[in-house]
C-alpha cells in the first residue's frame, strides 16, 4: 500500500495520487477551465473516471460526451481519450485505473 506525498503540476491543471497497490491506483485530478489532457491512452489497463464536481467532455477520436456527475465511465485499455473541463471554475475528476 502506497501513498503519495505531491501534487503533481501538469499543463491543464494537476494530479494527486491518492492510493496505490500492485492491483489499483487513485487519483484525483483537476482540469482548470477551458483545459485538457493530451490524446493519450492506457495500453496496459482499463481505467474509470468519476465527475466529482464542476463538468467535463470525455473526447475520443471523432466523438465527445458529457460526463454526467458522480457517473462512472469506463475507458477501455489502449483506447484514445482526453478530458476537457467546460465549467467556470474547472473539474474535479476521480480516476481508478
Amino acid at each position: 500500500m502506497r501513498y503519495n506525498t505531491h501534487i503533481v503540476k501538469k499543463p491543464w491543471g494537476y494530479e494527486y495520487l491518492v492510493y496505490e497497490n500492485d492491483k489499483v491506483g487513485l487519483w484525483l485530478l483537476y482540469i482548470a477551465s477551458g483545459h485538457q489532457t493530451s490524446m493519450h491512452c492506457h495500453p496496459n489497463k482499463t481505467t474509470g473516471l468519476i465527475l466529482l464536481d464542476g463538468k467535463a467532455e470525455l473526447s475520443f477520436f471523432g466523438n465527445t460526451f458529457k460526463l454526467k456527475p458522480a457517473s462512472k465511465t469506463m475507458i477501455r485499455q489502449g483506447l484514445f481519450h482526453s478530458t476537457k473541463a467546460t465549467s467556470k471554475n474547472g473539474a474535479f475528476i476521480f480516476e481508478i485505473e
